[in-house]
C-alpha cells in the first residue's frame, strides 16, 4: 500500500498541472534574489503548463507512442491473449460483487473477447491484482469476460500484480512454466509500447494488440487546437507516464 501511495506521489511531481506549478513555484523562490531570472522561471511554468493543456500538443504527443493494430499472422501464432487491468470501480453497488471493470479496463476486455472469439481454443489470461478489498482485478475481468462477452475460452488468472512490471512478470512465470511463449497483449494503444517491452524484459515473445486510440476532434480543429482544455491535459499527463515509465525500464 505504502509503495502504491509513493508512486501515485511521484506521478504527481512529474505530470501536470504539479510538474508546471513547481515551476513557477521555483520561480517564485528566485525572483526573491533575482528578479528576472524568477520572472523568466514563472513565465516558462505558465507557458509549459499552457502547450500541455491544448489539444493539438496532447493529440500529436500520444500519437508519437502508439503502435499499430496488431497482424492477424501474430494473433494465429500466439500461444495465449493476456489482457492486462486498467482498474475496477469499487463503489458499484448495484451489483452483487460490488465492483465492475473501470471504463479503460472494458475497453481492453471488448478488444480481448473480439480476439478470443476468433480463436475460442486459444488460452486467455487477466492480469491485475491489488484492489483494495476482498476481490481482485483480475478475477472481476474474468467474470466480466464470462457474463458479459459470453468467451468460451479456457481462463486463468494473475492476481498478485500492482503495475505493468508486475503484470509482465508474475504472468511471465505462470506461462513459461507451461511451456508459453508467444502471447498478444491487449491494452489501450499509448500504453502497449511499454508493456510489451516489459514482457520481452521477463522472457516472453510478445506482440502488442492496440485499441482504444486517441481520437480527439479539438486537435483538428483551428478554433479549438491550442485552446486548453482538461480533456487535453488528461492525455498530456496519460501520455508522459507512460513515457517516464518506458525510459525507468529501459
Amino acid at each position: 500500500m505504502q509503495l502504491i501511495i509513493v508512486h501515485r506521489l511521484l506521478q504527481n511531481l512529474l505530470l501536470p498541472p504539479l510538474n508546471s506549478i513547481l515551476i513557477m513555484l521555483l520561480g517564485y523562490l528566485v525572483y526573491r534574489l533575482y528578479k528576472t531570472t524568477g520572472k523568466l522561471i514563472m513565465l516558462f511554468g505558465i507557458i509549459f503548463l499552457y502547450v500541455q493543456s491544448t489539444p493539438f500538443f496532447s493529440y500529436h504527443i500520444s500519437k508519437l507512442i502508439e503502435l499499430p493494430p496488431v497482424k492477424k499472422s501474430a494473433i494465429k501464432n500466439s500461444q495465449a491473449i493476456v489482457v492486462l487491468g486498467g482498474g475496477i470501480n469499487s463503489n458499484s453497488y448495484e451489483y452483487p460483487m460490488g465492483a465492475v471493470a473501470k471504463t479503460s479496463t472494458l475497453i481492453r476486455l471488448d478488444y480481448a473477447a473480439y480476439l478470443a472469439k476468433q480463436y475460442p481454443n486459444k488460452l486467455v489470461v487477466t492480469s491485475g491484482g491489488y484492489t483494495g478489498n476482498k476481490y481482485t482485478e483480475a478475477s472481476v475481468m474474468r467474470d466480466t469476460l464470462i457474463t458479459t462477452f459470453a468467451i468460451k475460452n479456457p481462463i486463468i488468472i494473475e492476481d498478485k500484480s500492482r503495475d505493468t512490471d508486475e503484470n509482465a512478470e508474475f504472468v511471465a512465470k505462470i506461462l513459461l512454466a507451461k511451456g508459453i511463449h508467444r502471447v498478444v497483449v491487449v491494452s489501450q494503444a499509448y500504453h502497449v509500447r511499454r508493456a510489451i517491452m516489459l514482457f520481452k524484459k521477463y522472457g516472453l515473445e510478445p506482440s502488442g494488440a492496440s485499441t482504444d486510440y486517441v481520437n480527439n476532434d479539438d486537435a483538428h480543429t483551428k478554433a479549438l487546437m491550442f485552446i486548453p482544455n482538461a480533456t487535453a491535459m488528461a492525455i498530456t499527463a496519460r501520455t508522459l507516464h507512460e513515457v517516464f515509465g518506458y525510459l525507468f525500464y529501459f
